[in-house]
């Protein structure tokens, strides 16, 4: 009887083998980026860096590439750490709470897919879901101005991240950030 177990068993563990040869992602081949979401990604940043932004225009194309990222997610094409990457982006521009938490997400699946992937994003997503729900931010990434007021950081909890963590995140130390926003209105 163990001798018959023990056949159908290594039966079993052979044949769940031999199928992962037809098992694309089984396979050592890398997994490509997506060059859909690449475009996305680009079209996003490219709508920053324009002299004259017209924000309604901005804003509702932003909302479209949200949309195609949810497609792309709910399809299962959205599966390396720049994909997350990426998606996360598009979600950082989202301006509301929801958004943001989808970019805090998106952003730890792409860092556990690849621990070496920048993380400044992760924390950017952090404070801005957190400014957008009553609370202080927790890394300082993000800074207001308010019609003629001069820059400063938003709200800020100083005790919850160490300048040691903020720069493993990519984000500048608090007397780092206080110089910076004394440029911003130097200018």
């Amino acid at each position: 009887m163990k001798t018959n177990a023990l056949l159908i068993l290594l039966i079993v563990l052979v044949s769940c083998e031999g199928n992962k040869e037809h098992d694309s992602d089984a396979s050592n081949e890398p997994i490509a980026d997506n060059s859909e979401l690449i475009e996305i990604y680009e079209n996003d940043q490219g709508d920053r860096q324009t002299d004259n932004i017209n924000w309604m225009e901005v804003n509702r194309r932003d909302s479209l590439r949200r949309e195609r990222v949810f497609e792309l997610l709910d399809s299962n094409k959205v599966r390396t750490s720049k994909d997350y990457q990426h998606a996360a982006m598009v979600f950082q521009h989202g301006g509301d709470s929801s958004a943001y938490a989808m970019a805090v997400k998106l952003m730890e699946k792409s860092i556990e897919l690849d621990s070496t992937a920048n993380k400044w994003l992760l924390a950017a997503a952090t404070d801005r879901y957190l400014l957008s729900i009553g609370e202080p931010q927790i890394y300082g990434t993000q800074y207001q101005k308010m019609g003629d007021k001069p820059w400063k950081l938003g709200e800020i909890d100083t005790t919850q991240v160490t300048d040691a963590e903020r720069i493993e995140f990519g984000v500048e130390t608090l007397a780092q950030q206080r110089e910076k926003v004394k440029r911003m209105n130097n200018r």
